[in-house]
Formats: structure tokens, sequence, C-alpha cells
């Protein structure tokens, strides 16, 4: 019976011991996995921190572009009330010139009619035109 306890104690033992081999290779494959882990972590934290820096330096140059952006607008919305401006200075020019060229236009025929004495023709000529030299005598000031 001595050797039936014997055996049933190695047998246990033996269980035990391979339990423990088997419990410590499983830790070791444990640390080696949170050792991986931890370098990857590591890895992974370091380009989030390149990151969050590339981030930081994008914000701040789209802020500055957004308020180059925002003066150019207004720059632009100056220019384009000077050239409206302009636009409507060479309209009224350009009016004023083809009034100035009727006006002249009616002149020269009346003289012409007075260089050959035709005096009535020269009135005629100066009531036709009178309308436009009165436009362009006051756009003139």
């Amino acid at each position: 019976m001595g050797i039936i306890v014997g055996a049933l104690l190695a047998a246990a033992l033996g269980y035990l011991i391979d339990d423990q081999v088997q419990a410590h290779d499983q830790f070791d494959r444990a640390q080696t996995s949170l050792g991986v882990t931890r370098h990857q972590t590591s890895t992974v934290s370091a380009q989030l921190a390149t990151l969050r820096r590339d981030l930081g330096l994008l914000t701040a140059q789209v802020g500055s572009d957004t308020t180059a952006l925002n003066q150019d607008a207004s720059q632009l919305q100056g220019a384009l009330g000077a050239l409206a401006a302009a636009q409507a200075h060479v309209s009224q020019q350009s009016s004023q010139i083809a009034s100035l060229s009727t006006c002249l236009g009616g002149v020269e025929r009346a003289l012409n009619a007075l260089s050959v004495g035709k005096k009535g023709r020269a009135i005629a000529a100066l009531q036709s035109v009178s309308a436009a030299c009165s436009s362009a005598a006051s756009s003139s000031g």
C-alpha cells in the first residue's frame, strides 16, 4: 500500500510540476507580449506627440491664412468700389464727349453755312444741336 501512496504522491507531484511549467510558460509569453505592447505604445505615443505638434502648427497657419484672406477680401472690395467709381466716371466722360462732339458738329455746320451766306441754315444747324450743347455745358460744370 505504500507503493500506491507513493505512486499517487508521485502522480500528484508530476501533475503539479507540469501545471507549474505550463503556468511559467504562460507567464513568459504574457511578459513578452507586455513588452511588445509597451514598445508599440511608446512608438504610437511618440507619433501622436509629433501629430499634435504638426496639428498645432497647421492650426496656427490656417489662422494666419484666414486673417490674410480676410484682409485681401477687404482690399478687393475697396478695389471693386474704386473700379465702379472709375467706370461711372468714364461713362460720364463718354457721354460728355458724345454731347461735345454732336455740339461741335452742329457749330461746324453753322459756321460753314455762315461762310457761304446761309444764315437760316446756320440757325437751323445750331438749333438742331442746342440740346447736346446744353448737356455738354451743364455736365462740364
